[in-house]
């Protein structure tokens, strides 16, 4: 789907994104997210400089803001194609290091090497093309800098896989109609899913474009997954 109808799908269901997020995921999205945000590895005696990408409202940074290891020593810029949604997460996030900034993932209007780190969450698998996204954020890192990807992924266990399934194809656009009103929002974000590589398949497309020390961890047997990787 082309990125501008993407757009259009998230503009419609702002106001309620962050509510439907807990009800789908019963609340287990906070949970991932905490998990992700431990997986941060940043020389803390510097002031670093974060880009969170398809950043929503701001979910991974009022995270981080509360993890106290972090402190305010960095410097976020949140980026997402979508204001509305950034209109959201302004009203929620009023930090003086935090920059917004309204752009598509294909092309970044950052210069090369600025960047320690890069989180994705619940994002890759909606930009237009993943591999132009990640050439770019590898662009942007500084070299051995961190890009932290948190997706959902495949489930390989048979049982819990046709339960989510099921939960996914049936319950999931019902509950984005009565929601948001919506369903045709929802029946995208099940169908984005179903389409997502598998995560060998991304960690190899995370390899060819020059990164390093792959590794994923899989979430409630992979529902969720995040990877963690650095540039070369």
């Amino acid at each position: 789907m082309k990125k501008e109808n993407i757009n259009k799908i998230f503009q419609s269901i702002a106001d309620k994104y962050d509510f439907m997020n807990d009800l789908m995921s019963f609340g287990l999205h906070r949970k991932w997210k905490r998990k992700f945000i431990d997986l941060i590895d940043l020389n803390l005696k510097n002031k670093n400089i974060i880009l969170d990408l398809g950043c929503g409202t701001g979910d991974i940074i009022s995270h981080i803001n509360n993890k106290s290891k972090l402190n305010s020593n960095y410097l976020a810029y949140l980026v997402d194609p979508n204001i509305k949604m950034i209109q959201q997460g302004i009203k929620k996030i009023k930090k003086k290091n935090v920059l917004w900034v309204a752009s598509y993932g294909e092309k970044l209007p950052f210069k090369d090497n600025k960047f320690d780190l890069v989180t994705m969450s619940f994002s890759l698998r909606n930009v237009e093309n993943i591999k132009i996204t990640l050439n770019e954020i590898n662009r942007i890192l500084k070299k051995n800098g961190q890009f932290l990807c948190l997706e959902f992924g495949k489930v390989k266990n048979l049982t819990i896989g046709s339960i989510y399934k099921i939960y996914s194809d049936n319950f999931i656009p019902e509950l984005g109609k009565n929601i948001t009103g919506n369903k045709e929002a929802y029946k995208y974000l099940v169908e984005s899913i179903k389409r997502f590589p598998s995560q060998e398949e991304i960690c190899k497309i995370l390899k060819f474009r020059k990164f390093y020390n792959i590794n994923y961890y899989n979430l409630n047997f992979g529902i969720a997954v995040i990877y963690s990787c650095r540039k070369k």
